[in-house]
């Protein structure tokens, strides 16, 4: 799993490449609420899947081996609510903020990506 470092730089990504993609959306004189809330939803959902390896590390309440198996089902389960999320997005629903969600739900699948292929137990890199 890549640190801390590694998930910022892959929210602050996500940002950019979802506000170049979408940039119909964001570009205007009265979009900078719709641009904060990108990067927010971008930087934030980016660390879900370490919710409970954040408790961890912010409180060593128990050993970390207890938090570990709740991490893999958490990851695991985020994949298809990230998918099935995408598609309905996508086809069945037409919200206002859709393109912010869309990089959100994004955002997740990029962190469960990263944690399946990089593989380092640093907190930080």
């Amino acid at each position: 799993m890549p640190g801390i470092l590694s998930h910022v730089v892959a929210g602050c990504a996500m940002f950019i490449v979802g506000r170049y993609y979408y940039r119909s959306y964001f570009d205007g004189d009265n979009k900078t609420k719709e641009r904060l809330l990108l990067t927010f939803v971008c930087l934030s959902f980016s660390f879900i899947p370490d919710f409970f390896l954040g408790i961890y590390y912010t409180t060593h309440i128990l050993p970390r081996c207890t938090f570990i198996p709740y991490h893999n089902f958490i990851r695991v389960a985020l994949i298809p609510i990230a998918i099935v999320g995408l598609l309905i997005l996508t086809y069945l629903v037409n919200t206002k903020r859709k393109p912010v969600w869309v990089m959100g739900l994004w955002s997740i699948l990029l962190h469960i990506a990263m944690d399946f292929f990089i593989h380092t137990n640093s907190l930080f890199i």
